[in-house]
């Protein structure tokens, strides 16, 4: 009686759960959302062990369109938190490892068909599922058989799905994501052992070894292998500089594999095989290069690195775990504050010192001013003073334009006169006094040709300086006379090629001609016009000898006259 019992019981799972499949797939909320209760909270601890993979799969057919009806993102996010959590605490590892595969090979089925509106929320659930299964394994200490079973299951269900399937060329997507998103969600769960690690990234060693997907073996390059890189370089800079690794982060948890694994040795392995996808071999080497740095570096510096190894005190879940995170925050907060304050208050120290250093160093300049003024002509050349303090302009400085200011600084503009040869050797500059208008002395400017014209004109006594004098303030520039014929005609050497073989241009019009307006390049030429025949004079007519037959005539005539 009791084996008939368990036997009935039996051949009503797969019944069941066929029942239980159309409503999760009904349109009414909430009767999806009874389902999902009692398929979560009784049907699957029950009897998780009596289901097939078959009964697994239909009841995932179910699944996969209630989660496509749910809407709203926080809905989104709780189903999906739900659905994962089968993975991380089902009766066995076995049973969390078969809902995996079928949940794997459901959503490669129907992922040709997710639209783009609902992508982003199947790549959640993508996402939840990936950290459950690492869950699951931590759960168990990465313990080598239960590893063995969920990276088999990565690697056949989404990585590298079988070849014969009907959906393995549509479905590539998946193993993208999986690969974007494998050390996102392995990170929270590290560190472990150098051996788990190795069987953790065994399926994308394959990848670069077999797979001709150039996408999939680009994206296993930039989201593990070379983030890896990143890691272990970034954390060797680190510590060679004595800087303090934030315990938990990236660089702490990431580049210990990346400087320790052994990476180098693995990827020449590796391309040196005769299995290798030719292909591949570009990207193994590239690898293989970019790790051998980092490695010598480290052995360079002497520097150790400690060896990670499993903690499992770090991995429970605490269920107050928020409320602590949220203290540290505002601990955090606290100290950056009060560190603002004290920063604060240095800057404004600060600001006081280099204005009291800027007022000491304008009362310097004026001091200096004024020697020079009191001095006039008696000051040296050899104590020059700074650009700054030659321009008297600035209204900032405080200084007024006295008569004795004015008669100094007029004194020391004939100075400059006379050096550039602007007035005649002995006469002085009394009689055309020059003022600045805009109170900035003028800088020396380099003799030029018309200079030494002036000069010398001036030597010779001539009247010509005031002619010299008008020409020099304008622009001796030459004048371009604009032609249509020389400045926009192109004529090509040969004939012009067809249309759609045409080059840019070889000559652009030059000099006035490159206007607003005038487009340069190849002109269309003008059709040459023939030139038309003169017309011959009567002189020129009558000048010619007659012809034979005239001649003749004109004897008949005279013999008849």
């Amino acid at each position: 009686m009791a084996a008939a019992a368990a036997a009935a019981a039996a051949a009503d799972v797969p019944a069941e759960a066929a029942a239980i499949a159309r409503r999760l797939a009904s349109c009414n909320t909430g009767t999806r959302e009874r389902a999902v209760r009692y398929l979560l909270s009784d049907f699957l601890p029950a009897s998780a062990r009596r289901l097939s993979a078959t009964d697994l799969i239909k009841l995932w057919k179910g699944l996969f369109f209630c989660f496509w009806h749910a809407d709203k993102p926080l809905y989104q996010s709780s189903v999906a938190t739900r659905l994962a959590s089968a993975v991380s605490a089902p009766p066995s590892p076995t049973d969390g490892a078969a809902f995996l595969a079928a949940y794997l090979t459901t959503l490669r089925r129907e992922w040709a068909h997710i639209d783009v509106h609902r992508l982003d929320k199947f790549y959640l659930l993508n996402r939840r599922f990936l950290h459950h299964a690492f869950l699951l394994l931590s759960a168990n200490s990465f313990a080598p058989v239960v590893t063995s079973q969920v990276v088999s299951v990565l690697s056949d269900k989404a990585l590298l799905p079988e070849a014969d399937s009907a959906a393995a060329g549509t479905s590539r997507g998946l193993g993208y994501h999986v690969a974007e998103a494998f050390l996102d969600e392995l990170l929270p769960v590290l560190p472990v052992t150098l051996e788990t690690v190795d069987a953790l990234l065994a399926p994308f060693f394959i990848v670069l070894a077999k797979s001709t997907d150039r996408v999939m073996v680009s994206k296993v390059k930039t989201c593990v292998f070379e983030r890896l890189l990143e890691s272990g370089s970034r954390l060797l800079e680190m510590v060679k500089k004595g800087e303090e690794v934030d315990k938990g982060s990236a660089e702490e948890k990431l580049g210990k594999f990346g400087l320790l694994f052994g990476f180098s040795k693995r990827f020449l392995d590796i391309g040196a095989n005769a299995a290798t996808v030719q292909w591949n071999r570009k990207v193994l080497f590239g690898l293989r290069d970019a790790f051998v740095k980092i490695e010598k570096a480290l052995q360079l510096s002497g520097l150790e690195i400690p060896v990670p190894q499993f903690e499992a005190a770090e991995l429970s879940v605490q269920p107050n775990a928020g409320d602590e995170k949220a203290q540290k925050k505002k601990k955090t907060k606290n100290v950056a504050l009060a560190e603002g304050e004290m920063g604060d208050a240095k800057d404004l120290k600060r600001e006081k010192k280099v204005k009291k250093d800027k007022k000491v160093k304008k009362e310097k300049k004026k001091k200096r001013k004024v020697e020079v003024v009191d001095e006039g002509n008696t000051t040296d050349k050899s104590t020059d003073a700074p650009v700054d303090d030659q321009q008297i302009g600035d209204g900032a400085d405080g200084i007024t334009f006295d008569e004795t200011l004015k008669s100094n600084l007029q004194k020391q503009f004939e100075m400059a006169a006379a050096e550039a040869g602007m007035v005649k050797g002995g006469s002085s500059s009394s009689a055309s006094p020059v003022t600045p208008v805009s109170g900035k002395v003028a800088t020396k400017r380099k003799r030029s040709k018309s200079a030494d014209k002036l000069s010398e004109a001036s030597d010779g006594g001539d009247g010509s300086e005031g002619n010299l004098l008008a020409q020099d303030g304008e622009k001796s520039g030459k004048k371009v006379r604009f032609s249509m014929k020389n400045n926009l005609v192109w004529k090509p050497h040969n004939p012009l090629p067809p249309q759609c073989l045409r080059l840019p241009p070889s000559a652009t019009p030059r000099g006035s001609a490159l206007k607003k307006g005038v487009k340069p390049g190849p002109i269309t030429p003008t059709p040459l016009r023939k030139a038309k025949p003169k017309a011959k004079s009567a002189k020129k007519v009558l000048k010619k000898q007659p012809s034979s037959a005239v001649k003749r005539l004109r004897k008949l005539q005279s013999f008849s006259a």
